[in-house]
């Protein structure tokens, strides 16, 4: 191996794994990312780990301060419907170009509903929202357009670590779960009408869930409540 190739597999390794701190709350909104204590954490050296934190600034998932460094991005309640509102496009266009799926489809969306699942029942936070992820980038993955998906992968990163929180209200787990199984359904029928109508319905609630515990904390007023 080359040592460009060792470099940049490094630098691959260092993306994925901030990116995947972020969704399992490991980092929050706002944290300072010390360069020095990541790279001790991830038995890395510090040149690739610079590199990830450029491309994850270009996709907006940090941001750098000058003379302060890196730091995870944090949204207003405005911008977190927009994340929303490019989502409910991008997706409704995947949805609606997917082909129809196969037995092996079915049975790998049920699977993956069924660790979410699990996951809640065991309240554990992690698993559900991999599981999540796991479902709906497998139902995403049945269009052919390829970047819109990667687009869509994008605006979940951003949003992952403030939609861990709406994982903890019981009801949200059984919601989750129940319109999952709703979506298979649709999806085993191949009416794409319906299945658009029940992830939107879906994608909303969930929208409607995370700008309202956003707001919660804040105080409605993008400030942080007392």
């Amino acid at each position: 191996m080359t040592d460009s190739t060792a470099e940049m597999n490094a630098t691959a390794k260092a993306t994925s794994a901030l990116r995947d701190m972020v969704m399992r709350r490991r980092l929050m909104p706002g944290q300072q990312l010390r360069q020095e204590q990541l790279a001790d954490r991830l038995n890395l050296s510090r040149s690739p780990l610079r590199e990830a934190l450029r491309i994850l600034e270009t996709e907006g998932l940090v941001r750098y301060v000058v003379n302060q460094g890196y730091f995870v991005a944090e949204f207003d309640e405005s911008e977190l419907r927009q994340i929303y509102l490019m989502r409910r496009l991008l997706e409704t266009e995947l949805l609606r170009t997917a082909r129809r799926p196969t037995e092996e489809d079915l049975a790998a969306l049920r699977a993956h509903n069924q660790v979410v699942e699990a996951g809640g029942t065991a309240g554990s936070i992690t698993q559900m929202l991999v599981a999540n992820r796991r479902f709906h980038f497998a139902l995403l993955g049945l269009s052919p357009l390829r970047l819109v998906r990667r687009e869509v992968e994008r605006l979940w990163h951003l949003s992952e670590a403030y939609r861990a929180g709406y994982l903890w209200l019981p009801e949200t787990r059984a919601r989750i779960v129940a319109e999952h199984a709703m979506m298979i359904d649709a999806l085993a029928a191949f009416d794409i009408d319906r299945l658009v109508h029940t992830a939107e319905q879906h994608r909303s609630a969930s929208e409607q869930t995370v700008v309202g515990l956003f707001a919660d904390v804040t105080g409605g007023d993008g400030e942080s409540a007392s």
